[in-house]
This record gives structure tokens, sequence and C-alpha cells, in this order.
């Protein structure tokens, strides 16, 4: 049992900024209170608010898949954006990042049936992986030391690697223009003024390893005619992510969505080119505290919808090749909480 101070503040305006507290009129007085215990229960598959739609799960335990970071401070949570699943242009495999001996590597499953794993690198350090739209490669982020650099090696065979990135910055988030032409990533700057790394979108030309710059951001997205970025940019009063977008012929950049409580990132767009799904934080309830769920918005910045509502973290969204299914981690459906790779059935 603690004991909290309520102030009471009279004749107080409707927005109070920088007013004197000798001003204001205060009454004190002591009550009494009991925390109400606030339970993450991971072992449903789904909750009442997922009725009528189906999951499917692609991986058990025994995968050991990278747990993302996740941090919750004080009711903000803070979250890794990197993308730790790429589904194949087919549908048929799931690329993963998994943990086995102190190590973490790209493995991949089938999303038809079977126990079969495929141990596609032999790294240290990995943290993320995405596919090329021919099928062909995969291209992710290793971490050496403080340093991370992104590679591309064969989806198939072989173990031949191509660096794409060795500079003394941090480059992450990898992903591939829809058009198999340009590698997009996240350049982070470090910042010694704020103590923090800045992000920016670069691209690295696959045909003249050229890299440009374009904007600032991270964890971009490409639309299917490969004329239209979309990102993560962190709001810069309240550190909350928003998703925007950029017109790369014109260099227009526009807000697709933001949130004065809530932060979103990782955007995917559909292949149709009209929906983004998301990842974004859902604010804490009497009954269960601060989480990560999926959302869907259209890329005109209308009609934002939550998919997922289960009370532990799902994130990290990718499309299925036909739209029909979004894949994503998720920690449901068993009692540590332990991440899985699951879908769900889209409908629009």
């Amino acid at each position: 049992m603690k004991k909290l101070t309520i102030i009471c503040l009279a004749a107080l305006p409707a927005l109070v900024s920088c007013e004197n507290r000798e001003e204001l009129f205060e009454t004190k007085r002591t009550v009494q209170y009991i925390t109400k215990e606030r339970v993450i229960d991971t072992r449903e598959l789904t909750v009442p608010e997922e009725s009528g739609v189906r999951f499917t799960q692609f991986s058990t335990e025994t995968d050991n898949l990278y747990t993302p970071y996740i941090e919750n401070k004080q009711g903000v949570i803070y979250w890794d954006t990197d993308p730790k699943i790429g589904i194949s242009p087919d549908g048929m495999k799931v690329a993963y990042v998994g943990i086995a001996n102190g190590k973490s590597n790209i493995y991949i499953k089938s999303t038809q049936g079977g126990k079969t794993t495929i141990q596609r690198t032999f790294k240290e350090n990995i943290v993320n992986v995405s596919y090329s739209p021919d099928g062909e490669k995969l291209v992710y982020t290793e971490r050496l030391d403080s340093d991370k650099n992104i590679f591309q090696i064969d989806a198939n065979q072989g173990a031949s690697v191509q660096q794409i990135s060795s500079t003394s910055q941090i480059e992450r988030t990898p992903i591939y223009s829809s058009d198999n032409n340009f590698i997009f990533f996240s350049k982070g700057e470090y910042s010694a003024s704020t103590k923090s790394y800045r992000y920016y979108i670069w691209n690295f030309d696959r045909k003249t390893s050229i890299m440009s710059q374009f904007c600032e951001g991270f964890s971009p997205s490409i639309s299917p005619d490969s004329k239209t970025l979309y990102f993560t940019r962190n709001n810069k009063s309240s550190g909350l992510g928003e998703i925007w977008s950029l017109n790369l012929i014109t260099g227009q950049e526009t807000q697709i969505l933001s949130d004065s409580e809530r932060g979103f990132s990782s955007p995917k767009i559909s292949p149709d080119g009209k929906t983004l799904v998301i990842t974004g934080s859902t604010l804490a309830t009497s009954s269960r505290i601060e989480n990560l769920d999926l959302y869907t918005i259209n890329t005109n910045g209308t009609n934002l919808t939550q998919v997922t509502f289960h009370p532990g973290h799902d994130l990290s969204p990718t499309w299925g090749p036909k739209g029909k299914l979004i894949y994503f981690l998720s920690q449901r459906g068993n009692e540590k909480g332990t991440f899985g790779i699951w879908s769900i059935e889209y409908k629009n």
C-alpha cells in the first residue's frame, strides 16, 4: 500500500504554458491506492477482437528465432525495426534470422509445411534479411563489433558473399527495389551534439555500384512501380515514429501517418501498391500494458486499421506475393512468449 499526494489546481486555464505557480491556488489531500496487476498472457492463439480471422504458424520453438529488441520505458516502447523475415516471390519459402550456438544466421523454411530447415549463412551476427524480387538473392546486415554493413548472398546455393557497404557507419534495413536494380537501406550517422544516430535513406545501384543519398529516415519500402519510397521518420519533438513517403521522380515528401501518443514503423507496401502494413504501438488499458500490433493504412493516409490485438508483441510484417497474406513475428500461442513466424489473411 502506497500513499499518493494529489495536487488540485484551481483557476487553471485550458492550456497553461510557463505560468507562475505562485499565481495558482493549491489544495492538497492525501489518498491511498492499490496497484492493479496488468498481466500479459501469451498462451492464447487469438483474442476476441481477432475472431473470424485465420492465423497460421510456420515455425516452432526449436527454430530459435532471433528475438527483436523491444523495451518499454515508462510507457513508451522502443523497438527494432529491422526486417526479421522475408517471403520468396512465389510465396513458397520464408527466410528468417535464427540463433544457434550463440550465432545468428539466415535460415529458410517452406511455407507449405514440413520440418526441413536450411541454414543459408554461416556468420556470427546477422540481424535482418530480405528477398530479391526474382527470388535469386538475399540481402542482409551483419554486425561486426559496433559496426554494421550490408551483404548479399545467393538465396538457393553457393557460399559466395558480396559486400555491399563497407564504412564505419551503421548500415541496416536493406531491401531491393521492385525493378531489382537497386538495394535501398538506412545509414546511421552519429551526432556528437545529441549523442545519438540520425538515419538517412540511401541506395546502391547494382549495375554501377554507385551509392546515392535520398532523405532522412529508415526502414524503407519501395512501391511496385519503383517510383515511391515509403519509410519511417522519428518526430523531432516527441521521438515517436511516423510514416512518410518520397516521390522519387519529383522529390516531394509526404507525411502519411503521425500520432501524438503512438509510434509507427516498418511500412511494407502491398503488391497492388495501395496499402501499407506497419508496426505500431497500442496504448495501455486498465487490464494490459502497452504493446506492439500490426496496422494497415492506405497510401493516401486514410483508413488506419488495427489488424492484431494480442497482448504479446506483433511486429516485422511483410506481404505475401498476392497481397492475401501478411507474415509477421508474434509472441502468441506459447507460455514463454517466444516469437514465432505467423501469417494472417488480409481482407481489404
